[in-house]
């Protein structure tokens, strides 16, 4: 029994010897052809064995940021590398719209942002000098439509945070939190008169905005909120705290979520920069999207008239109807980021 239980066992491994010899033997020809389309896509030259060869990166303007041919791996970012990470071809999937969107925001991000971005990031400043310039990429306001907003689809505003968290992470976020949270929430549950007057200036990034839910006791559980708005004559007093605030530092507009003292259920208030009893202050030593201006923020009997409160909120399920885009954005970012990494290591 034993003798033919081994010997079974080896027709086995043998089989499974020929099955590997046929895949990865024979020339290694499957593993070779794969090999062979990414050399393409990253225009490496092969060896002898067909097998790609790192190429040498000898440009002038590589070399003025910190190329040197004795330790090439020192090249910084601030040249930023082609994009070589689509060995797929998945570019192809793309309209034409979505195409452009994306090469609008490529071009800025490496052009623009990335030679200067690294200093920002080593004092955890925001770069404030390239919100204005953010309007001529037509990107304002995401997937909004009117109100001087791009109407993008789902698809080309994925592509434009994808194109910016490839730069740099930061940036893509408060494209993210300016968009996908603040405006966002202001389209979907403000009244006109509330569209009209913020959005066309938040969509030209004239004026700025963040998403105040997060709170220090119980985090982004809309349902646990203990930020409070009580109705007084004419308007409401709100009190309480909110942590991790991005872009809470400068932001124009803050849209905050309180739990109304008529039904204790969750509303939401536009604030602007500068009401009294309304305190932002950065938070500091963070070790990753240092350029994201996260703040704590303070309420203390902070007025806010009628015409602030968004009447589309009626409950903290109303938080979801932003939710359920603004984290479909959220999911590009680690894409994009990942395709920086391997367009770098691809250098």
């Amino acid at each position: 029994m034993l003798a033919t239980q081994t010997k079974l066992y080896t027709v086995q491994f043998q089989v499974i010897d020929h099955q590997r010899a046929v895949t990865y033997g024979g020339a290694m020809e499957p593993a070779r052809d794969r090999l062979a389309v990414l050399a393409g896509q990253l225009e490496l030259k092969s060896d002898q064995n067909g097998l790609p060869v790192a190429r040498q990166d000898t440009s002038a303007a590589t070399k003025s940021r910190g190329y040197t041919q004795k330790f090439p791996q020192a090249t910084t970012a601030a040249e930023f590398p082609a994009a070589v990470h689509d060995a797929l071809a998945l570019d192809g999937l793309l309209t034409a719209e979505e195409r452009d969107v994306r090469k609008r925001v490529r071009t800025f991000m490496e052009q623009e942002v990335a030679p200067i971005i690294t200093d920002y990031w080593e004092r955890a400043e925001f770069p404030h000098q390239i919100a204005p310039l953010l309007k001529a990429l037509n990107i304002g306001g995401g997937t909004i439509k009117g109100y001087g907003c791009a109407g993008l689809s789902i698809t080309a505003a994925a592509m434009a945070t994808l194109e910016m968290a490839r730069v740099d992470a930061s940036i893509g976020t408060f494209y993210l939190v300016h968009t996908f949270l603040a405006m966002l929430t202001i389209a979907l549950m403000g009244n006109e008169e509330q569209k009209q007057e913020l959005l066309p200036g938040m969509a030209s990034h004239e004026l700025m905005g963040c998403w105040a839910l997060t709170e220090p006791s119980n985090g982004s559980d809309a349902s646990a909120l203990t930020c409070s708005a009580m109705k007084v004559t004419g308007g409401w007093l709100l009190d309480g705290q909110k942590r991790w605030i991005g872009n809470g530092t400068f932001a124009d507009v803050v849209v905050v979520w309180a739990r109304s003292s008529i039904n204790n259920q969750v509303n939401a208030f536009v604030v602007r920069k500068g009401t009294p009893g309304f305190t932002p202050s950065k938070i500091d030593n963070k070790i990753a999207l240092r350029c994201v201006q996260n703040a704590d923020m303070l309420f203390e009997r902070c007025f806010v008239p009628d015409s602030a409160r968004l009447p589309g909120v009626q409950g903290f399920k109303d938080t979801n109807k932003v939710l359920a885009l603004s984290r479909i954005m959220v999911s590009w970012l680690p894409v994009g980021m990942s395709m920086g990494a391997y367009d770098m290591a691809a250098r």
